[in-house]
Formats: structure tokens, sequence, C-alpha cells
């Protein structure tokens, strides 16, 4: 009986002094979320740089706060650079070469739509011009802390161009005259009896995942008011098994698969004299480095295990850095939409609801 109440002691010692709280707030340290994609058919170049927050209050509440997400003006410092893969030497960021050997980014704050976090957010960009791909040269990011003094870095090469083979629709060729915003023939991007519109392309250089987006153009009228906007439909993804290039790829979509993208994408009209009409149509082929193919696979997958993957090629934080290339094949104007096109889109039991008009300016009721 003695052994026994002297193991019941022992066995209290051990845990029967230990606290039922859990602390799962590990100390902080410091570490950066990054996002950023260079285009050298932008413009202007964002870098996306938040902070990676951890605290005991509500994170919803927390993301809202400024101080929690973002930098404070000046705090950071985020260049970019240009690294030669071959001799590991640092060059010019401009072409011709001049003394020019970084471009340092310039902190703004832009509006963001209500979501989550703060819509004040903090971001950093350029409009130094950039340089398509290179088959010697990287560009370097390098965010430093102007406080504490940690540094992270990502490097990423850039995506080459497109070379296109053709762009062709069952009902009707668009043609060499395509990539000019007119065509050869009226177009029809809905083709019936399971017409298929097909995109016939070489993969660019450096390229992890294409992309091919139609842009639909279009009017909305309210009460005599034109509103005129856009929605962007994709059409499918690619993951080119190699990144050397000129892997041969065709898009290919059904005329009824778009009918039903629109109809998902276009809401319906608040009213039933609200009418649209349809403007124009631009395809969009877009590129993606290998990082970005990566980070969109990996963070898509799902785990078998509880254990999230996650990939990251910012050395010392989270998120990716990489760059595309995005070419415009051509802008059709609805002059080129031949009549099958329009009464379709208006017509179509998928799309009816949508109350667009018709070739000849009608609207018609859905059956």
């Amino acid at each position: 009986m003695l052994k026994k109440a002297l193991a019941i002691v022992v066995i209290y010692s051990l845990f029967g002094g230990c606290s039922n709280k859990l602390n799962i707030l590990a100390p902080y340290k410091e570490s950066v979320s990054v996002y950023g994609l260079l285009d050298t058919t932008d413009a202007i170049s964002y870098i996306r740089v938040e902070r990676v927050f951890l605290g005991a209050g509500n994170a919803y509440t927390m993301a809202q706060n400024p101080d929690s997400v973002y930098f404070a003006s000046g705090e950071l410092t985020v260049s970019l650079q240009r690294w030669n893969l071959y001799t590991g030497a640092q060059v010019s960021v401009d072409v011709p070469a001049s003394a020019n050997m970084q471009i340092v980014l310039t902190d703004t704050l832009m509006q963001l739509e209500a979501g989550t976090f703060n819509q004040n957010a903090r971001i950093y960009k350029t409009n130094h011009r950039l340089y398509a791909y290179d088959t010697n040269c990287v560009y370097k990011l390098i965010i430093q802390n102007n406080k504490t003094g940690k540094q992270y870095t990502a490097q990423t090469p850039m995506v080459a161009d497109f070379q296109l083979i053709d762009v062709s629709g069952v009902d009707n060729a668009i043609g060499p005259a395509y990539g000019s915003g007119t065509s050869s023939n009226p177009l029809n991007i809905v083709p019936g009896n399971q017409g298929v519109v097909t995109c016939q392309y070489n993969s660019p250089v450096n390229a992890g995942v294409c992309n091919l987006t139609m842009r639909l153009f279009y009017t909305e009228n309210d009460g005599g008011i034109n509103n005129p906007k856009y929605v962007d439909l994709g059409l499918g993804t690619y993951y080119p098994s190699s990144t050397v290039g000129g892997l041969n790829q065709t898009f290919d979509y059904l005329g009824t698969s778009l009918l039903s993208y629109i109809a998902a994408a276009i809401p319906v009209p608040a009213r039933p004299s609200i009418t649209r009409t349809a403007d124009s149509v631009e395809f969009l082929l877009i590129a993606g480095g290998p990082n970005l193919a990566l980070y969109n696979q990996v963070n898509a997958a799902t785990p078998l295990s509880q254990n999230v993957p996650n990939y990251t090629n910012i050395s010392g934080g989270i998120g990716v850095f990489s760059s595309r290339y995005q070419k415009s094949i051509g802008r059709i104007l609805s002059s080129s939409f031949n009549q099958a096109c329009l009464d379709t889109l208006a017509g179509s039991s998928i799309t009816c609801k949508l109350q667009f008009l018709n070739y000849n300016g009608t609207l018609v009721p859905c059956q």
C-alpha cells in the first residue's frame, strides 16, 4: 500500500503541477510577405511587401490595423539589381550599360477595395524600364529593413516573348490580319455546333506557366447612360515541361463553354431596362516564370496530411518573386462580329438573362 501511495505522489509531482494553459505564440520573429511579378510590358512595376504578423488578439482586427500589416514609410529600402549568372557579377540596370547599378523603388499608398486587410496598402513601385529576356542575366530583389538591418532577397529570370503561330475558329479563319484589330472575315467567338476556337503558339523561354485569357469589352446602358466595362475569361492554363522555350502548344475552347464562362462572370442586370452591347474582344497570352508556376502548383495542392504545403523563393520571408510576359493577339471590334455571334450571345438560353442586344440591336426575351 505504501508503494502504491508513493507511486501516486511521484506521478502527481510530474504532472499535477503542470499548467493546462498552452501558449501558442512564440516570441516575435521579423519576417515579410512578398509578391512581385516583373513584366516588361507594364509601364510601372509593383512589388508588394507586408509584415508577417502574429498576435494574441483577433486576426481580422489586426489585419485592419496598418501597423500590423504594412511597414512605415521609409522603413524599408526595396531595390532591383541585375546580375550575370555566369560571371556572378553585378551589371548595369540600363541597356546600353551605364553607371546605374540598381533601381530603388518608391513606396506609396494604394487604395484597395474593402476587405479583410486595411485598404491603405503600402506598395513599392518604379517606372524604370525593365529589360526582357536575357540568357545571361537575372533580376535580384533586395529588401532592406533600415531599422533592424534585416535583409530579404530573391531573384528571377525574365520571360521571353511568345512566338504566335495561328489563331483561328471553326466558323472562319481569323487570318494574318488579326493582330491589326480587324478581321478578314466576320468573327464568331461563340461558334455553335461544338465549334472550336484555337490559339497556337510556341512557349517562351523561361516560361513555367502559360495562360490564355479572352477580355470581353461591353457597354451597359442604364436609362440612357452608357457604362463601358470588361470581363476577363480564363480559357486555359498550361505548364510547359521545359523552360527552354519553343514548345508547341494549342489552346482551344468550345463556343458553348465560353457562353457558360460569360454567364458566370457577368452579373444579371438589376433591372429589366438595362441592356448590354458587345463592343470587342481581346485575346491575351500570358506567361509566368518557373517560380510563379511552382508557387501556384504547390499552394493549390490538396495535401493528404494535415501539413499544408507552401512554396516561397523569398530568402528569409514568404511569397513569390517572379516574372511574366503578356502578349495581346489583337482587339477585334464588334463590327467584325458576325450575326451568328451576336445573336447567340443575346439569344442563347445560357446568356439571354444578361440582356445583350442581338445583331439588329434588339433585346431577345429568354424562352
